[in-house]
């Protein structure tokens, strides 16, 4: 039972407007209302429950033209847990993001929608490429790690102040319960080990685990050197810009 954050791709400048037109189509997707979606989703933000999205799209179009556009995230939560803990998922989204914005030290530009779609309602959420100073936005398998524990952190925040003092109770212990979880696990695979009577019992499921967890990994490390390949090229980009400004000082 955990709120889960995942990055969707990024969308970054290539010398022409096709990042710009597809950071427009994703903010019209998020905010199109569909026969699956139990709700009207209106575009918001950390302030304002309905926005008007050409006012982003503007932003999108004025940012400088290099490095990411767009950054695209979606925080989801299971029904049954929403529902059982009262979870506002608007609220959920403006606190993970006001929390990250205070952990990074930035101000950013975003806009979500929440998508109230049976089984498993979520939030789509969209942030410049430029944070509102003006400086570039690089988002790392760190921050991935941090918005993660920030969301379940304020998850847990808000159902304490939704729930009774007994209801929230029960809720920990079973939180608790969860996190032994990996701990039992533990000492099943070690008795794996010891055991021959079982060859495809237990030993098959850590190896399962183990190939999951290798694939986990490279998958990671390619996200990884993708991203420092953007920041670089970014910097690069950025540098050469700078030149080119002192350039045309000196000829002045």
């Amino acid at each position: 039972m955990v709120v889960n954050v995942k990055m969707l791709r990024y969308l970054k400048h290539n010398g022409t407007n096709k990042p710009i037109h597809s950071a427009k189509e994703h903010i019209r997707y998020i905010e199109a209302n569909r026969e699956k979606h139990r709700n009207n989703p209106d575009l918001f933000n950390s302030k304002e429950n309905v926005l008007d999205r050409r006012d982003f799209w503007k932003r999108i179009e004025d940012q400088p033209k290099n490095g990411v556009v767009l950054h695209k995230m979606v925080i989801s939560l299971s029904e049954d847990e929403q529902k059982r803990l009262k979870i506002d998922m608007r609220e959920l989204a403006r606190d993970t993001m006001a929390s990250f914005e205070t952990k990074i030290g930035r101000r950013l530009d975003w806009i979500a929608a929440f998508h109230d779609d049976k089984g498993q309602p979520h939030i789509h959420v969209a942030f410049r490429g430029r944070d509102l100073d003006g400086k570039q936005v690089g988002i790392y398998p760190v921050h991935v790690k941090q918005l993660k524990q920030i969301a379940e952190q304020e998850k847990v925040r808000q159902a304490e102040r939704n729930l009774t003092r007994a209801q929230f109770r029960e809720y920990t212990k079973e939180l608790e319960v969860e996190r032994q979880q990996p701990r039992r696990y533990e000492q099943e695979r070690d008795y794996s080990d010891r055991s021959r009577s079982d060859p495809l019992g237990l030993q098959t499921s850590k190896m399962t685990l183990n190939f999951l967890e290798q694939m986990i990994k490279d998958g990671q490390r390619q996200i990884e050197r993708v991203q420092r390949k953007a920041y670089y090229e970014a910097e690069r980009e950025a540098e050469q810009e700078r030149n080119k400004s002192r350039g045309r000082g000196m000829e002045r």
